[in-house]
């Protein structure tokens, strides 16, 4: 007897039925191992290197970051400038930027037509998450200066877009933000008035007209203020001043230094003077609390840069001569310029040259590392910063031409310059990208890559690291391994990197995983890169038959369909 047509359709449930639970999907185990320089090569390196089979830091080692934060005097602001941006054109990009500059952010409390508090911020310096410091450098009241620290990553709507003369910020900035200071709310310290998300800190400090500034190993941040000559420590986290009367010693204050710094690989602070106080170079060991005051030969301190030897380099302002010191503050030799009114000095790990801007005639001189010069660079009016990026190229603030510029050390040539619009007067010479912190104060680097397991129900299971004998982190030294998850890559992009240990449950779900590593060494000169020699990430997914059973019941149900049509025909 032929089945009826509900018997048949009863029938066709029950087979797809059956072909469904014949394709149900399994579970499956595998892993992604990272080993072979060919493995660690399929991701992104930033001052490292996988060469041997292994991850390790690069001998030499450039800022990580990807931007230059410039302190604009004029305007009591930062900003913030992709250090990256290439210029189709003419390499001269105007107040439209198309890109270039990235956000513009007040460095006091106060709008602009009512600063409530004192800026001119003429330093800044970039810890070891890219966040920036600026100094103000007028504030002094209250017996107190301040600084404000502004995130490289903000979260939240209302940050700046770095758009000049957009609707929502000030007129005639890159979109800067309102901070009212309604009441004075913030004038004590605080951003509770402040609009922008990427405004983290603002912070009373207890040197007054605040310019020098100095990231430490542990990121945390020396100032110096040039107004009482006091040093203090301050947590980089949350601002507050650290205290600390037994090694080691969190404050000084000898008489001098508060005009520029910096911390070099044994963890010294060094803090210049002025342009108007001679043999004034302080040298200031926080282990011993010792702060000695260095003799120049009677030349004025001003602009300061380590390289990769461990020297300090330093300008002197009126004698138009550069110095360079052993670690210990010895002198050990002095260089006439061809730059006059020196301020700004930076160094290219690559070739250890030395870069130093002349503000006087509008130069930025090149020195060899042994002190001879190499090449007179013309630039914009009154430079007075300059600072390596990640790139190994070189960038000067032009105080009188309100703009910065990029020079190619491979031709000595500017290549792109930006013009920051009127009032900017760029004044810093410091630490505008992470170099010294990042290269010389704590040397990092990190590498990352992103594999698509190709189901978007993977499950991340496990993290495993340094497995094979080769792997080591000598003492001082770090690798820090972070993950992330999401099923599309615009999703993982937004997500936050979680921190792991090896051996640790991930618990992440998604079919794209982003690893990465970050190592750090010590400062110290030739100490030993940790090396990473394997990392591998387990995982579980379902197979793809899942989806097959479904395609095969639906073929089953449309041949069925097919064949009853034909019958009627």
């Amino acid at each position: 007897m032929k089945p009826s047509s509900r018997t048949s359709k009863a029938m066709l449930l029950g087979v797809s039925a059956a072909a469904l639970m014949a394709f149900t999907a399994t579970a499956h185990a595998a892993s992604k191992t990272y080993t072979l320089t060919a493995d660690f090569d399929s991701g992104a390196y930033s001052n490292t290197n996988g060469a041997g089979d292994q991850l390790q830091l690069n001998a030499n080692i450039v800022t990580q970051f990807d931007f230059i934060w410039v302190a604009l005097s004029g305007r009591d602001s930062v900003v913030r400038i992709d250090t990256d941006f290439q210029d189709s054109d003419d390499g001269v990009i105007g107040n439209n930027n198309h890109g270039a500059v990235l956000g513009e952010y007040y460095s006091r409390p106060g709008t602009a037509g009512n600063p409530t508090m004192a800026g001119n911020p003429s330093r800044t310096t970039v810890d070891l998450n890219g966040d920036v410091w600026v100094a103000n450098r007028n504030e002094a009241s209250g017996g107190q200066g301040s600084i404000t620290k502004i995130g490289l990553n903000p979260s939240g709507p209302g940050t700046s877009t770095g758009v000049f003369n957009a609707g929502t910020g000030d007129a005639n900035t890159f979109d800067r933000r309102p901070w009212t200071n309604a009441g004075g709310a913030d004038s004590l310290g605080g951003t509770s008035t402040a609009s922008d998300p990427a405004i983290l800190q603002y912070v009373r400090t207890a040197g007054t007209n605040v310019r020098t500034m100095a990231i430490d190993a542990n990121n945390n941040l020396w100032t110096g203020g040039l107004g009482n000559r006091q040093h203090q420590l301050y947590d980089g986290a949350t601002g507050a001043a650290i205290p600390g009367t037994n090694p080691p010693f969190t404050s000084f204050n000898n008489g001098n230094g508060g005009y520029g710094g910096l911390v070099d690989g044994n963890g010294i602070v060094w803090s210049a003077s002025s342009p108007g106080c001679t043999n004034c170079l302080v040298r200031f060991d926080p282990t011993t609390g010792v702060a000695q005051n260095i003799n120049t030969g009677g030349r004025v301190t001003y602009g300061l840069a380590v390289d990769t030897n461990g020297k300090i380099w330093m300008s002197n302002w009126s004698q138009n001569s550069v110095q360079r010191y052993s670690a210990t503050g010895v002198l050990e030799g002095t260089f006439s310029s061809t730059g006059s009114n020196l301020r700004g000095v930076a160094v290219t790990p690559g070739d250890n040259d030395v870069w130093v801007a002349g503000s006087g005639n509008s130069r930025v001189v090149r020195y060899n590392n042994d002190g001879t010069i190499q090449a007179t660079i013309g630039v914009g009016n009154t430079p007075t910063g300059v600072a390596v990026d990640s790139n190994g190229k070189v960038w000067v603030t032009n105080f009188g031409s309100n703009n910065v510029m990029r020079i190619n050390p491979a031709t000595n040539l500017i290549d792109l310059t930006i013009d920051l619009g009127p009032n900017a007067t760029p004044y810093n010479y410091s630490d505008m990208t992470g170099s010294v912190s990042g290269g010389v104060t704590n040397p990092m680097g990190n590498w990352s890559d992103v594999f698509d397991s190709g189901i978007a129900s993977t499950m991340w299971d496990q993290i495993l690291w340094n497995t094979e004998p080769e792997g080591l982190i000598p003492m001082g030294s770090s690798i820090v391994v972070e993950a992330r998850a999401a099923s599309t890559m615009a999703g993982l992009m937004s997500e936050s990197f979680m921190t792991y240990g090896s051996g640790d449950l991930l618990g992440l779900t998604g079919q794209y995983l982003e690893v990465k590593a970050t190592l750090s060494r010590p400062g110290a000169l030739n100490a030993p890169s940790p090396i990473l020699s394997d990392l591998q990430v387990s995982y579980t997914q379902a197979s793809e038959p899942a989806t097959m059973g479904l395609v095969a019941g639906a073929a089953v149900l449309g041949g069925l369909a097919m064949r009853r049509r034909q019958r009627q025909v």
